[in-house]
């Protein structure tokens, strides 16, 4: 009996956000504005792809979305937003947001490889949630880092040639 009511509580939670993620805002596929999913690193979960929209408004209420704790059933399973990345210093431009399982007081995510439409496209970085961001200029965590503790307006040398992040705890 408890795992029927389970299985039907989770197939209501994923009705529910369905129904709300469509409702919040139309995600578009060309659209500046973007929010993407990030796992633990080392996760052996496939990396989600970004879901974009035209305006940043859009982009924010998928986010408020996906990071609502306004049921019991949602609040167990709910995301923060760690970061986000911009295309242009200090924080202008399209967005890319990420959000994950909860903050970073203790652990890791990482992104290994950026969605094609943000590589080689960050300019600015902003870390919430109790993480710091690195931001690397090679593939799975290589090259030439740069720790954003927490924001960094510009990136320097890395200016345009981001390929991997990491969010990270803050201490």
């Amino acid at each position: 009996m408890k795992r029927i009511l389970a299985l039907a509580s989770a197939a209501a939670l994923a009705a529910e956000l369905s129904v709300m993620t469509t409702a919040a805002a139309s995600p578009s596929t060309g659209g500046d504005y973007c929010a993407v999913k990030i796992e633990e690193l080392g996760s052996t979960s496939t990396p989600a792809s970004p879901v974009c929209f035209e305006t940043q408004k859009g982009a924010d209420a998928y986010l408020a979305a996906v990071t609502s704790r306004s049921s019991l059933a949602r609040a167990a399973m709910a995301s923060v937003v760690l970061g986000t990345v911009y295309k242009d210093a200090n924080y202008g431009g399209g967005s890319l947001s990420f959000y994950g399982s909860g903050s970073c007081a203790g652990v890791t995510f990482g992104f290994a490889t950026l969605d094609t439409a943000w590589r080689n496209a960050i300019s600015s970085a902003r870390a919430y949630s109790g993480c710091f961001v690195s931001l690397y200029s090679a593939a799975s965590y290589g090259g030439t880092q740069l720790m954003c503790a927490p924001n960094c307006a510009t990136l320097g040398p890395l200016n345009d040639r981001v390929l991997s992040l990491v969010f990270r705890p803050a201490n």
